[in-house]
């Protein structure tokens, strides 16, 4: 389990795009300090580099799970209402389809994997019975 401070209220859509955009925005502050991070005045501001790395990862995973908390119908909706910036709407929809492709991504490589076992299972049971054992 990763650690992440998305937390909304309850399932409703009002309440999850709360959340996404108070992400959101903490992704956009990191991603300042990273920025800023070299800049000369701000070393003793923003803390080590570990630190920052440490905040970025929680706010990315923050990120991801709000992302992946919509479903397409309510990503449909909230782009409809014009209720979040085109910035937000479009990290949230680039964020879906990224989730869609590796959740395709993965399907596939299972069923790879599963069709490589069957066919050495086969081909073992097959050796097995022609008196060929290896």
């Amino acid at each position: 389990m990763s650690a992440h401070f998305y937390h909304p209220k309850d399932d409703s859509l009002e309440e999850k795009t709360k959340a996404y955009q108070e992400a959101f925005k903490a992704w956009q502050n990191i991603e300042a300090s990273f920025h800023f991070y070299d800049q000369e005045g701000w070393e003793n501001c923003l803390g080590d580099k570990d630190e920052l790395q440490s905040a970025m990862d929680i706010t990315q995973n923050t990120l991801d799970k709000a992302i992946s908390s919509f479903s397409r119908e309510e990503l449909m909706s909230l782009s409809d209402q014009k209720i979040l910036s085109i910035d937000e709407l479009q990290l949230l929809e680039s964020g879906q389809q990224q989730n869609n492709r590796d959740i395709k991504e993965s399907i596939i490589e299972d069923r790879k994997r599963e069709m490589s076992e069957s066919r050495a299972k086969n081909s073992t049971s097959r050796d097995r019975d022609m008196g060929m054992e290896k």
